[in-house]
């Protein structure tokens, strides 16, 4: 497994799109997923229904990570 270095970025959620998938899209791995709501506490402030399901362009900074996942990542194919 190789480390992967990922400077910090803002992301624009697609509509109806839940913050663990867009951690997921950006990072690949989850378990990055209370660091990522640290950095965006806005998102705390949105209605409980916007929040699970954000709104297209809601803006979410993933922040920069410098190390590897927790746990591995198994591929069944490929």
């Amino acid at each position: 497994m190789t480390t992967q270095k990922l400077d910090s970025q803002v992301l624009a959620a697609r509509e109806g799109e839940m913050l663990d998938a867009l951690v997921w899209r950006h990072y690949g791995r989850v378990d990055v997923l209370p660091m990522v709501l640290e950095a965006n506490r806005h998102l705390a402030r949105l209605p409980v229904a916007q929040m699970l399901h954000l709104p297209a362009g809601t803006p979410v900074l993933m922040p920069a990570l410098n190390d590897q996942p927790v746990l591995p990542l198994v591929r069944i194919w490929s």
